[in-house]
Order: C-alpha cells, then structure tokens, then sequence
C-alpha cells in the first residue's frame, strides 16, 4: 500500500510537470481556445492527451474519436464523456490565485523603476507567488520548498480521488440501468423469477457499495481541500511541523481509499451473474430451450479475465462483460452487437482438420463483412461464432476483393455471385479461406484485350502467384448451368489456351464490353468498385496490383 501511495503521487507530480512542457497547458490543443469550467471542459483520453468538451463532441465518429495529438482511436465511455482532467483545472485555478496575487503588488516607486529593469515574467509569477505566501515570511527556504512538495502531493491525491469518483459515477450509471431493465425483464418471466430477483438484488447490494465508497471519496477530498488551504497559511516553523502528521494522515487515508477502489471495483461476480441472468432472462421469451440453454450457461463458471492494472474501472467492466454474440445478435445489429464490433471484438471460428483459424467480422459503411480466416487467435475477451452461422455454404452471395497496388491504398470490390455453381463455390471458399488457401497476397496476373473492347483482368493462382498455376481446388468447375455473357463487369472461369493442360481455376474480370456474344462461364458480377478493376487494369505492371485482403458481405 506504502509503494503504491508512492506511485500515486509520483504520477500526480509528473501530471503537473507534463502540463509545463510543450504549449499552453491552458489551451485546448485542437481549437486553441482556453478551457473553461462550463462548455469547454479539458478532457483526458486514455492516451494521456487533453482536449476541451466541444471539439470531442466534433471529433466522435460512430462512438469513436480519434486522439488529434498521437491519432490513437478510443472507444467514447458509456457515460458518453471521457473524464475531466482535474489536473488541468487545478492548475488553471492556480494561474489564476498567482494573477490575482501579482494584480494585488502596490506599483514600484519612480526611483526604484528607474533603478532596475523590469521583472521578467518567471520573476514576476514568482514574486506573485511570494507575495501570496507573505505570511509564510518566518518559514526557512527548506521549509517552504518542502511545503510546496506537499501541496503537489496534495493535488494528486485530489486529482486521483476526482478521477475514481468519476469512474465510480459511470459504474454507479451503469449497474442503475442494468438494475431497471432487469426489473422490466422480471414482470415478463416465469422460470426464471427467483434467478432475475437475486441478480437485481445484487445490482442493488453493489450500487449501496459504490455510494458509500463514493461517499468515502468525497469525505476524504473534503479533509484534502481544507488541508490544503492549512498549507498555504503556515507562518511558522512550529506550525509546519505541527501540521505535518496531519497532511501524512489526510494524503495516506486518500491514497488507501483510491487504492481501495481500483482493487474492489468492479465485483467480478457480481457484474457476470447479473448479466449472464439478463441475456438468460431475454432468451427465456423467445423459447423454452433458448430458457434451459441460458440456465445451463449461467450455471457454468468461466474463468476471470485478467485485466491491465493501470485499467479503468469501466475498462475492467466491459472486459468482464464480453460474451458471445449469435448470429440473430449481428444481423439485428442489437447494442451489445454493436459495441463489439466497433472494438473490433467479434470473430468467426473454423476448425477442419485439427487447426482452429479465426475470421473478423467487421462493420463497415452500415455492411457486416467477414474477412478471410488467419492463424492468429482473436484478442482477449473476443465474442467468438462459427463460421457456418454467418457465411452460406454456396452461392448466391456478395463477397469482396481489396485490390491494392504501389501507390494506391486498398480498394474494395464487391462481386455478386450468381446461383450455385462450381467456380461460384470454388470463388466463396477462396474469400473465405475454408479449406486453406485464400485469395489475400495473390497477383492479378494478366490483362486480355488491353484497352480495347473485351478488355478482361486475369487473377486467381493462389498456388504459383504468377497466372502458371492450375489453382483448382474443387473438381469439375465446368460441370455445371453457367450464363452466356461478356458484358463489363462479369466474373467468369478461365481456360487454358492450351487445351491439354487440364482445369484451370483462375477468374477474370471484364472492364469493358465484348464485341461478340461473349463466353459461356460467367458465375457473378461486380456489384460496386468496377472502376478499381478498370485502374487497375492501366496500371503499368498488372502483377503489381494485390489482392490486401477478401471475404464475404454478410
């Protein structure tokens, strides 16, 4: 506890050295306007960066905003605020104690003006400063620096007392909501009214002890306050020394209260039973076996996420809260949904012969788009489901190619793919990497007809990269009900030139209309991002343009 009272005021210290260095610590970095204590409160993101309430509000963009210092995106509280840097404040209150005092200096006399030259503004802040403590006058230089050490401890003790109680009161927000929709879910049941009851009750049980910890918090930033105006009228060695057990007991019982709330928020226990019988509850009116599957989950002890300790205790609780999502759950885009996959939380798992790969399913332009499997396992805390949930097993569906080329950043391609035929199939299984190889890192590897009508991109050779590849991985792709066509835009199969070469799985692309009635395998057609493939087509080296990435739009 002592080490960590240690680090709790080191920290505080070096938040008002950091506030020093590098422009105004008064002015918000984005709109340059100085804080205020009403609109334009100064903000900290968790990157450690500060900017005023409005320009937040103008950077958020779908529940995220994007650091303007360092460009790290955040994910905006539940509260809908991120925390006021009390810091900054304090420091600007202190600027202005120090202006207030400097205005309150009688003016100098003529002769002494024209004695010495004007102050410089650090001897001016400074002589302020002593004249605003000129009743500390019988306090040796040692003593007064070591005051002034304390009175930095003071404000981070305060600082950290105003941040937990921010944190509690977005926690104390949350468990309120969760507690009134559990009461509306509660009227609706019938199996499970014991078990939504005692999880209320437990909400309630950790909203008392939220309060009476907050309340703690208040009570011990109040004895800081008034400790801290003790500091500043200290006139005598023997009053400083008498006053020193005090600040010792005030800043320990501070630090201890601060650390007692990171360690004991929030109740792990407490925060799973309530939401596991929340989603069992909800599931309970759909169907009796969504009821008894529910029952079966919250009656299954998972194990405890470890969470970072420098975490917030609204961090800690979204970590405790992932769950698995359905498939029902991301089509109908429910909250929790949402959330995730915003974070970035949300994967597709396949298992085929003993290797487990993970596919992310993303949220882009109001689409969810799943991206090809890899290797890699998902991140901590990840709602995972099986692929077979979201991606059909054959066509028709729209899948995606992102074709990127030196230069020019990854662009997205969408293909319809027509009613169910080999190469339709062989084309969904490579977006999707379930049988192993994907289209992701391969090379479109020829243009046919160049700039003239027919003009048609060649890709596909997941096995060579350099269009020599037979790249079949199902048998039979012309066995199949192709449609006739040639027009710009069509996917359609490939064949070798050279008849005896066997199969050939390689796709092309038409750009422009054929002048005759075209070929006979054409399984799909791109239904956004033609004009990328037609770029790239004139780009000076076709085995230059890569497929970055691919998948299907769910």
């Amino acid at each position: 506890m002592e080490a960590a009272g240690r680090d709790g005021r080191m920290a505080g210290r070096r938040q008002v050295k950091n506030m020093n260095t590098g422009g105004s610590p008064e002015e918000c970095p984005v709109c340059l306007t100085g804080y205020d204590g009403t609109v334009q409160r100064p903000r900290t993101l968790p990157c450690g960066h500060t900017v005023c309430t409005l320009c937040i509000d103008q950077l958020e963009e779908q529940g995220r905003v994007t650091c303007p210092e360092c460009r790290v995106n955040h994910a905006v509280p539940e509260g809908g605020q991120f925390p006021v840097s009390y810091a900054v404040e304090a420091f600007m209150m202190r600027d202005a104690e120090v202006a207030a005092a400097a205005a309150a200096l009688p003016p100098p006399s003529t002769g002494e003006a024209a004695a010495s030259p004007p102050p410089s503004a650090g001897e001016a802040a400074a002589a302020a400063a002593a004249a605003g403590k000129k009743e500390a006058a019988g306090l040796s230089k040692k003593m007064r620096s070591f005051l002034q050490e304390q009175e930095a401890t003071v404000v981070a003790a305060i600082t950290a007392c105003r941040e937990a109680q921010s944190q509690l009161d977005q926690y104390q927000t949350t468990l309120a909501g969760w507690g009134k929709q559990q009461q509306q879910l509660e009227d609706r049941l019938l199996g499970l009214v014991d078990q939504s009851r005692s999880a209320r009750e437990l909400l309630q049980q950790e909203e008392s002890r939220v309060a009476a910890k907050e309340e703690e918090l208040k009570k011990e930033e109040q004895g800081l306050q008034a400790m801290l105006e003790t500091l500043r009228t200290l006139a005598t060695e023997q009053e400083a020394a008498a006053a020193m057990p005090e600040v010792f007991r005030w800043t320990g019982e501070a630090e201890q209260a601060v650390e007692e709330c990171r360690e004991g928020f929030p109740d792990a226990s407490t925060v799973t039973t309530a939401r596991k019988v929340n989603v069992a509850s909800s599931a309970a009116l759909e169907a009796v076996q969504a009821v008894q599957a529910a029952l079966e989950t919250l009656a299954t002890e998972e194990p405890r996420p470890q969470a970072d300790p420098d975490s917030t205790v609204m961090d800690r609780l979204h970590l405790i809260c992932t769950w698995s999502v359905t498939a029902e759950d991301l089509r109908s885009l429910t909250q929790p949904a949402r959330r995730l996959l915003e974070a970035g939380r949300v994967f597709a798992v396949h298992q085929a012969e003993g290797q487990r790969r993970h596919a992310r399913i993303s949220l882009e332009a109001g689409q969810l788009c799943l991206h090809a499997l890899k290797d890699h396992p998902p991140p901590l805390g990840a709602a995972t489901l099986q692929v077979s949930e979201v991606v059909p097993p054959s066509p028709p569906c729209t899948v995606f190619l992102d074709l990127s080329w030196p230069g020019s950043a990854p662009r997205r391609v969408q293909i319809r793919l027509s009613p169910d035929t080999p190469r339709g199939r062989q084309f969904l299984l490579l977006c999707t990497g379930q049988r192993g190889p994907s289209y992701v890192n391969t090379r479109l590897c020829g243009v046919g007809s160049k700039a003239e009508a027919g003009e048609c991109v060649k890709g596909g050779d997941y096995e060579s990269n350099d269009g020599e590849g037979s790249s079949v991985l199902l048998p039979g792709l012309d066995e199949g009900e192709y449609r006739k066509s040639g027009r710009a835009g069509d996917v359609c199969g490939l064949v070798w030139t050279d008849r005896t070469r066997g199969e050939c799985g390689h796709f092309g692309i038409y750009t422009r209309d054929r002048k005759d009635g075209g070929d006979g395998l054409v399984f799909g057609e791109v239904v956004d991002g033609l004009h990328v493939v037609a770029e790239a087509a004139q780009h000076r080296d076709i085995k230059e343009v890569t497929v970055a990435d691919c998948g299907v739009v769910l």
